[in-house]
């Protein structure tokens, strides 16, 4: 966890110099280089062909730094998916500028309709009756938004995990009631980076408060959800599943999210030449950046 939680808050300045040679980062920079669409800078829609990473992470910026190094996995993607504008969306009409963008694709899975990107959604119902075949079920975890969210749903998640960690700190006595306040206070993007500096303290965020925030409840605007390149299935401790999921290019991609899955359209032999490591965890392999 120290670890981590160094490489987080130096993570710009390892990103600076290591640029030129980071695989991880030029496969980024050669992903949005194909980017055609429009995009939403300063209100304003704008025609781009090819978008910098700078312009979709800013990497000299902690926040972004930040989700760039827990969730930059999705931007590996391809098979035709969208990618991303931004690392962290500012606000619903950013959101829906971009999901407007993607060809979606809706559909009832078990109980519970919901809406991914169209190469995902078919790469999930390819992997849906592949474990059919063999008397498995993959179906979602959470109702609809363990698929497609928006913009409200992940500061509504966001600021449930906060209040209840500010609750417990100031309870145990770490924060003082006017610290607590003064979070709450804080404008969104002011109250991410100052989430992540009291957990560089030893104050988390998490369910348990025990590790990062991130690994709960991703940042507003950050959610890979918001991207429509995301599920969470309730079958995700079942081995044989995971390996028909990963098959079919969707992989865990978000430390201690096990029922997460992030749709890359890759192989998984493809993974370590594009700039991921793998990490096994409880006996699941976990796909992360590798920014060393």
């Amino acid at each position: 966890m120290k670890k981590i939680l160094a490489m987080a808050f130096v993570l710009s300045s390892v990103v600076s110099i290591q640029a030129q040679t980071n695989v991880f980062i030029k496969t980024v920079e050669a992903q949005l280089a194909k980017w055609e669409g429009t995009v939403t800078r300063e209100g304003k829609a704008v025609k781009v062909t090819g978008l910098a990473l700078s312009e979709v992470c800013d990497l000299k910026d902690p926040v972004d730094s930040r989700i760039f190094l827990e969730y930059g996995a999705m931007f590996v993607g391809t098979n035709g998916v969208v990618l991303p504008t931004r690392c962290v969306f500012l606000d619903q009409n950013e959101v829906a500028a971009y999901q407007s963008l993607v060809k979606m694709k809706t559909e009832k899975i078990g109980e519970t309709t919901i809406s991914l990107q169209e190469p995902a959604m078919n790469a999930l119902l390819a992997a849906i009756a592949d474990a059919q075949k063999e008397g498995l079920n993959i179906t979602p975890r959470g109702g609809p938004t363990g698929a497609m969210r928006v913009y409200d749903d992940t500061r509504r998640f966001w600021n449930n995990r906060v209040e209840r960690s500010l609750t417990h700190w100031t309870g145990q006595g770490r924060l003082k009631p006017e610290e607590a306040e003064a979070v709450r206070a804080l404008g969104i993007r002011d109250q991410i980076k100052k989430v992540l500096e009291l957990e560089s303290k030893g104050i988390f965020f998490s369910t348990q408060f025990d590790k990062t925030i991130l690994y709960s409840v991703a940042a507003p605007g950050a959610s890979q959800h918001l991207f429509l390149l995301a599920l969470d299935i309730e079958q995700f401790a079942n081995a044989r599943v995971r390996e028909i999921m990963m098959s079919h290019g969707w992989f865990q991609t978000v430390k201690s999210d096990a029922p997460h899955f992030t749709y890359l359209g890759r192989k998984e032999s493809e993974l370590p030449e594009l700039g991921l490591r793998r990490e096994v965890i409880n006996g699941q392999r976990f796909w992360f950046p590798n920014l060393d």
